[in-house]
């Protein structure tokens, strides 16, 4: 990797890639332990994922290779071996981390890792000094196996610690780190009241809740995006329009709040971030449809979103642009909404193909729009539904027709997201 390039959008997108290299432990009965404050979040998202136990290792860094554990001990990387009492500062950081896991203790699950694998996690490895100390004193309570799991470590700092863990799983590795913050996008310090949140989650909660701006990678630049979620969302529903036309932006905000009152987890994406104008021309839906498909790509791979059933919703000539995206591959899509959107332009093959459900909403004060939808409508061959909203013009600017859009299509991916979704028959309404 690049030392100019940011490998990790957020800890918890580091967590779900984690969480992938590691799905052999995958309801095994495995303990995670994250160092804090940094490897919480990954920890909390890998624990989930694996649905695992999860606790804490306390260690701190006091300076240049050496680090605390929880019993006050101090110990160097490169040597292996306790530090003299006299380190200086050793008793001051010594009562932070007592103070530390204080704080902690009341919301911590206290898991006895005797006999268990147990998988140690922080968000990083610079010097490896921390993670050592981690790692001596765990090895003194009688794990049956230990795996030292990071998103990002220096070499020379990786090799300090392996010889005290049974499997090392290190997703990047450049020969040096000068700053932990360079590979992430969104390194904010968690307070204590987000680490003590993050532990009283139950276990097997869903992912904690999320807001962070992202940026989709897409040829020589990127789409920005933002991804938020309350706890434990029920699905994610990627949102893509085509123009940054301050109107339609609110509206599609508006949107994902309510979608994510129901309990969705939301992904916005601009498709043409530089465009003042509302909607992108019909010649450039080829050119949105590859946009999409890496927006889909980065919400499969790259959030903490990508083992939620998930659902697209569009405006204007994105939709035409989702048609063509999806139609020969939905891959895990379970539905599509299309608001006021121009489906009828992806063409009579693409909407031909298209096999996942769709509802189309058009405004009832606007038969220009009434006519498009219902000739993609006509063109369609799988389940799809035609809604008009009342409104009171053309476009969906009153706030009833707003909530009723934002109803219905919270309904709508609510069944296209449950365990046994219902059959559905073509019609208008």
């Amino acid at each position: 990797m690049s030392p100019n390039r940011t490998r990790f959008q957020s800890r918890e997108h580091a967590g779900s890639e984690l969480a992938r290299a590691l799905r052999a432990y995958r309801g095994t009965g495995a303990l995670v332990l994250a160092i804090p404050r940094g490897g919480v979040r990954v920890g909390r998202v890998v624990a989930t994922a694996l649905e695992a136990d999860f606790d804490l290792a306390m260690a701190r860094r006091i300076g240049a290779g050496v680090a605390l554990d929880e019993t006050g001990i101090a110990w160097h990387a490169g040597n292996g071996e306790p530090c003299a009492d006299e380190v200086p500062g050793r008793g001051t950081h010594f009562d932070q981390l007592r103070r530390q896991a204080a704080v902690y203790a009341p919301f911590r699950a206290r898991c006895d890792p005797r006999g268990r694998v147990v998988i140690v996690v922080d968000d990083g490895l610079v010097s490896g000094a921390t993670m050592y100390a981690a790692l001596r004193r765990l090895r003194k309570r009688g794990p049956a196996r230990i795996v030292c799991a990071l998103p990002v470590a220096a070499r020379h700092g990786l090799e300090q610690v392996r010889a005290l863990a049974d499997e090392v799983v290190c997703l990047d590795t450049p020969e040096r780190i000068s700053d932990l913050a360079h590979h992430y996008r969104e390194f904010q310090l968690d307070s204590d009241d987000r680490i003590r949140q993050l532990l009283a989650a139950p276990a097997g909660a869903g992912m904690p809740p999320l807001s962070l701006a992202a940026q989709v990678p897409y040829g020589s630049g990127w789409l920005p995006a933002m991804l938020e979620s309350g706890a434990e969302p029920q699905g994610v529903v990627l949102m893509a329009y085509a123009g940054g036309a301050q109107r339609r932006a609110a509206r599609s905000h508006y949107l994902a709040r309510k979608l994510r009152a129901r309990g969705f987890a939301t992904m916005l994406v601009d498709l043409r971030p530089d465009s003042r104008f509302d909607d992108a021309p019909s010649s450039d839906l080829d050119g949105l449809a590859a946009r999409l498909r890496q927006a889909l790509d980065f919400l499969r791979a790259r959030t903490p979103f990508a083992r939620l059933p998930a659902g697209l919703l569009s405006t204007g000539t994105a939709a035409a642009a989702a048609v063509r995206a999806v139609a020969a591959d939905p891959g895990q899509l379970r539905g599509m909404v299309f608001v006021a959107g121009r489906a009828d332009l992806a063409g009579r093959a693409a909407l031909a193909q298209l096999s996942l459900p769709v509802l189309l909403l058009c405004a009832s004060g606007d038969p220009p729009s009434i006519e498009v939808n219902d000739i993609a409508f006509g063109q369609m061959h799988g389940p799809r539904q035609l809604r008009l909203i009342a409104t009171c013009g053309r476009a969906f600017e009153d706030s009833p027709a707003l909530a009723s859009i934002a109803s219905l299509t919270a309904d709508w991916f609510a069944l296209r997201f449950s365990a046994q979704a219902p059959g559905m028959l073509a019609y208008r309404k």
